[in-house]
């Protein structure tokens, strides 16, 4: 039986529901079944992004802590921790030409641990194909190194742009639209 991992980019995924499909309340372990189907055998799911600073905004973290608890009693699905990095940019007004200075955060280390991840169980054949659930092009290089190891890789996308880098690199594309993700929403309680 094929054995399938998948690789999710967080918050890619977020915003990809949160802008194409308007919520993103979705059922993650319906989510991972529907990805991989009954014809193959879900090996195991990572899942990336960084956690909210607490002091910024104690709801927003709140939330995030009950949705981490949540994945966490996911059968094999792990959730990947990034971390938040302090910037700071210069700005200018455009009216009165005053200038300040904005403090910003930038999200780092997401990305390179999708993709070692992705390379490593490729190279110690823990799976047969992986699906990569992001439309971000930077993780194409990784890709083409799994294909090279004889590995099928599938992209999941919204399909509201054209074909993104990263889907033109991989064996097939999964068109994550609004009836495709529907059985994987939580229903309302009556």
């Amino acid at each position: 039986m094929e054995r399938v991992m998948i690789f999710i980019d967080g918050s890619n995924l977020y915003h990809g529901l949160v802008d194409y499909c308007s919520t993103p309340a979705l059922n993650f372990e319906k989510f991972c079944n529907l990805l991989c189907g009954d014809e193959r055998r879900l090996v195991h799911t990572y899942y990336y992004n960084i956690i909210l600073r607490q002091n910024n905004a104690k709801e927003a973290y709140a939330g995030q802590q009950r949705f981490i608890a949540a994945l966490q009693r996911i059968p094999h699905f792990d959730f990947v921790k990034g971390r938040t990095v302090d910037r700071t940019r210069d700005e200018k007004c455009p009216q009165c030409q005053y200038e300040y200075e904005i403090l910003y955060q930038i999200e780092k280390g997401v990305d390179i641990q999708l993709a070692v991840q992705m390379l490593v169980s490729a190279f110690d054949n823990q799976y047969d194909t992986a699906i990569i659930v992001s439309n971000d092009g930077d993780f194409s290089e990784a890709v083409k190194e799994v294909r090279r190891l004889k590995k099928t890789v599938e992209n999941a996308e919204f399909p509201e742009r054209l074909p993104s880098y990263l889907s033109r690199q991989c064996s097939k594309v999964i068109n994550l639209t609004k009836d495709f993700i529907e059985p994987c929403y939580y229903q309302p309680s009556t």
